[in-house]
């Protein structure tokens, strides 16, 4: 069994579904899901032709995981169904992204894009679709539609993937969100922009 116990990461204690029989090690894994999103970050950064026309809707959403987690987990793509520590319930995961559909759209109308990117980033990981990875998939859509609206990608505080103060104040700062004080996770989305 391999075991997950990094701050703030969603237990996956059932490895059921994976793909890569061969993998022993949460090294292994870590190992085996980066090259996994390394490949579909390169694919979607480098066909920007084709991002600029992309919706950002639930097929978008499903297929940005699949393409991340794909070569290792048979469910990536798919929507959870059982309730996590954090995430809206299970059966209004599809309510939730609707809602964030029609939620992107005024904001892209009425709010610079910092602040869209940011109740983006943040309401990604606060409905939490997926069994695990959700986190990783919503940096990564984030960083999709800013290129995808001309801006920069975002440097997300380092390797927040390992325990770290950068993850620390990554989790803080999803937290001040979740009460309405988006401040913090702008700053530490927006003070560490690639150069």
């Amino acid at each position: 069994m391999i075991t997950f116990d990094k701050e703030g990461e969603t237990p996956l204690d059932d490895i059921s579904g994976l793909k890569l029989k061969k993998i022993t090690s949460r090294k292994e894994l870590d190992e085996a899901e980066a090259q996994n999103i390394l490949k579909a970050y390169i694919r979607y950064t480098l066909t920007s032709s084709t991002l600029k026309k992309t919706e950002f809707n639930l097929s978008f959403f499903r297929k940005l995981h699949y393409d991340m987690f794909g070569d290792v987990w048979s469910w990536a793509g798919e929507f959870r169904t059982t309730q996590t520590s954090i995430g809206v319930e299970a059966n209004k995961i599809h309510q939730a992204l609707y809602q964030l559909q029609d939620d992107l759209k005024y904001w892209e109308k009425e709010w610079d894009y910092h602040e869209t990117a940011t109740r983006l980033h943040h309401i990604l990981v606060k409905i939490h679709p997926f069994p695990n990875g959700n986190g990783r998939w919503a940096r990564l859509a984030t960083d999709l539609w800013l290129l995808k609206t001309g801006h920069n990608t975002l440097l997300w505080g380092g390797n927040i993937t390992e325990i770290s103060v950068s993850r620390s104040e990554y989790i803080a700062s999803l937290k001040e969100a979740d009460n309405g004080n988006y401040e913090r996770l702008k700053e530490f989305m927006f003070g560490r922009k690639k150069v």
